[in-house]
Order: C-alpha cells, then structure tokens, then sequence
C-alpha cells in the first residue's frame, strides 16, 4: 500500500469496510473483500483492527465517528473548520453518509453510536456557542447535514455560516 501513516490505513480499511456494507450488507464481506477494496494487506488489518468481522466493523465505526464527530481531537476546531474536514472525509468515503442515513434510527450498534456522538456534539456546540438556543444548535447540525448530503464545496462553508459566524 502506498500510504504510510496508521491514519490513512485506518481511512483505507474503514472506507472499504463502509463500501462493503452497503454493497455487500451487513457482515456479508470477507477480510479478503477488504484487504482488495483497501489495498492494505490482511495481516495489517489483523493488527490494526483484529480478526473477527464484527470487531473489525466496530473499529470502522468507533474510527469514523471519532473522525466525522471530533470526539477526541484535543482541541475545539470550530463548526466551520469541522464542516470543511467532514465535507473532505465523505467526499473520500461516500459511503459513510450512506450508513449513516440507513442506520441512525435503525435501533443498530452503529446507529447508537451515531445518537451518542450526536449528544456529544450538541453538547460541545452548546460550549461552543452558550447564547444560542437548542433549536439554533440543531439548525446548525442540520444545516451541516444538508451540506453533506449536498456535498456542498468546502470553501463554501463560510457562507454558509456567516450569521452565526457574526452572533458569536
């Protein structure tokens, strides 16, 4: 494989973990499936993310939503520069908008973890933005929903968000 950093291995193997899914359904892939879809060898997804299907799926999703959600980078990149990021993510990994529409009310482990980070994140935007209502948090969520399912240009952003940009 061409890339080097464990992130961009992770990004190869979660892509094709998120494609296979859809294509496939649910667990109806191989490691092998992935190994070819990734290009990274099957001995390195043993390492990275084990060898049992399921695992492996749970890491794809706990690295996705830890990536999508900013839920452990250590400091606040702001709505803008998260929106930028994630429009970039999806535009690399289409299928992650994909799972996500199909599975956050589907009662699935992935779809619970979406409604965790989801929370999170209202709860972060709160911090974030302490004189905005939590209609006007989740406008804003929704409009950064709108955005990727509109795979709106990244450097478009700030026009996006340019009254909430001013009142806060």
């Amino acid at each position: 494989m061409a890339t080097e950093s464990k992130e961009e291995i992770y990004f190869a193997v979660c892509n094709a973990i998120l494609k296979m899914e859809v294509a496939k359904g649910h667990l109806q892939w191989t490691l092998s499936d992935i190994s070819r879809e990734s290009n990274v060898t099957r001995s390195l997804i043993y390492y990275y993310f084990g060898k049992e299907k399921d695992k492996v799926l749970e890491e794809a999703y706990k690295f996705v939503i830890s990536h999508i959600f900013n839920m452990e980078r250590t400091k606040t990149v702001g709505i803008r520069e998260r929106l930028r990021t994630v429009l970039r993510d999806v535009k690399n990994m289409p299928y992650l908008f994909v799972l996500y529409y199909l599975e956050k009310n589907a009662g699935t482990q992935f779809g619970k973890m979406i409604n965790e980070a989801e929370a999170l994140l209202m709860k972060a935007m709160k911090i974030e933005f302490p004189t905005l209502s939590e209609v006007q948090i989740l406008e804003i969520y929704l409009k950064e929903l709108g955005a990727i399912a509109f795979q709106l240009p990244p450097e478009r952003v700030d026009d996006l968000f340019a009254d909430y940009i001013k009142k806060n």
